[in-house]
């Protein structure tokens, strides 16, 4: 059975691989693709460009959540609702609608112990909610930051 460090260990060195990837299609400095010479009459061209800029996205994606990862973690707290209405940790760190939150449930049909999960803060017009976790409140919840 594989060792789940070293499959990080190796999602580590792929990061690099991504980075220099993105460099040289000049997607990180353009957002997309544009920085590529394409020849706008062949289909061909078109549709690998398309594919191709999907692609670049995943990779973006995989690149900051492996970058993520390697953050160390700064804080473990529970969240409170402060006077502004918004959520906040016993450090005073206060999240809003987008901000990235790991949150620690307690359990579910697929898990017996708590696990952590990555989700984000939104507002549906009267309270902060867990993108995904809409029926888990945010008062008492145990969180962390890194």
């Amino acid at each position: 059975m594989a060792d789940i460090n070293k499959v990080f260990e190796e999602a580590n060195k792929l990061k690099w691989d991504i980075e220099s990837l993105l460099k040289l299609s000049a997607f990180e400095q353009n957002g997309d693709l544009s920085g590529l010479h394409i020849d706008e009459e062949d289909s061909n061209e078109l549709f690998l460009v398309n594919e191709l800029q999907w692609i670049m996205y995943k990779l973006e994606e995989a690149k900051n959540r492996i970058a993520y990862l390697k953050r160390p973690v700064k804080e473990t707290s529970h969240l409170h609702k402060n006077a502004g209405g918004r959520y906040e940790t016993s450090s005073g760190h206060v999240y809003t609608s987008g901000d990235i939150i790991e949150v620690l449930l307690l359990g579910d049909n697929f898990h017996e112990t708590p696990y952590w999960v990555r989700t984000s803060v939104e507002h549906n017009g009267r309270d902060y909610y867990l993108v995904n976790y809409k029926d888990i409140g945010m008062e008492g919840l145990a969180v962390r930051r890194r």
